[in-house]
Formats: C-alpha cells, structure tokens, sequence
C-alpha cells in the first residue's frame, strides 16, 4: 500500500479546483444566458399570441421563428443590444438572400471567403419597407458553422409564401 502525504493532498485538490473553476463558472453564465434567451422568446410568443411552427436558434445569439398560420417572422439577435423584427409576411412583396464574400487566394489556389450571410425581406405598407436579418456576420465569427444551409432553408421556406403575396397583390391591382 502506498501513502499519501496530506500536504500533497490538499495541494493537487487546490490546484484541480483552481483549474476548473472557470469552466464552472462559464458553464453557469452560458446556462443562465440560454435560460434568459428561452424565457424571452416564450414571453415574446405568448404576448403576441403567436405559435411559432418553425424555430431556429443558433451561436446563443441567434433566434428566427415563423407562425405559419399567422404568417408572421420573428427574428431576434441577442447581444449587448437586443434586436426583435416582427414582420407581417402578408405585406412582404420579396425575399433575397444576400451573400458578402470576397476572392482570395490560399497557396496559390482562388479562393472564396463568406464574410456575410443575411435575408433581405422587402415589405409593402405605406412606405417602402426593408427588414435585413443577419445569420452571419465574419465580424463576430471567423468561421461559419452551419449558417449557409440554415439560411438556404428559411430562404426556401419563405419563397412561396411571398409569392403567394405577390399574385394577391397582382389580383389586388388588376380588379
């Protein structure tokens, strides 16, 4: 059997809690940051009375949520400073996806670099309305980790229910 001598004992526990505090303490502020964000967006449904059949969140700083039945957009970006949208798809009259990329070259080869990703939705009311939804930005993230086929899919999930609006518009402006 071999001994253990309490002076070392206490030294390498010392030292593991001094090692792993701060990933504690991150864990718990990323926690309480999720939680925070989760209560939001059910306050935000709830207060106006939205069911949110598709939802995405991501990089805890990210949510968009659509109501199909309402056929309203919610997008919010956490941070320092909120951002909400509340965008009525009915008055939305086009959708584009924007992609800001720049031509490098690595080792001699061309290449293309994403420094933006982001939804343009154009809505028609009394002015002229256009509501641009960030999904990547290379400022905050040097590497994109999933967001071009995010965007792609809210991208062709919006697509028909804009051009359902324009046809409506066309009626709307034939009769």
């Amino acid at each position: 059997m071999f001994d253990i001598e309490p002076v070392t004992l206490v030294l390498s526990l010392v030292i593991i809690a001094l090692f792993t505090t701060p990933f504690v303490i991150y864990k718990r502020k990323q926690s309480s940051k999720i939680k925070a964000q989760k209560l939001f967006i059910e306050q935000l449904e709830n207060d106006s009375n939205l069911k949110f059949d598709h939802s995405d969140t991501w990089r805890d700083l990210y949510f968009i949520g659509l109501d199909m039945g309402k056929k309203v957009l919610v997008y919010v970006k956490f941070g320092s400073e909120k951002t909400a949208h509340q965008i009525d798809l009915s008055r939305a009259t086009d959708i584009q996806l924007v992609k800001i990329e720049r031509a490098l070259e690595i080792d001699g080869k061309p290449a293309n670099v994403v420094d933006g990703l982001s939804l343009k939705i154009e809505i028609s009311n009394e002015k002229k309305e256009v509501k641009i939804l960030e999904f990547y930005d290379c400022e905050l993230f040097s590497d994109n980790m999933g967001e071009w086929p995010l965007i792609q899919k809210w991208e062709k999930m919006l697509k028909p229910i804009v051009k359902d609006n324009q046809k409506h518009h066309k009626k709307g402006v034939l009769n």
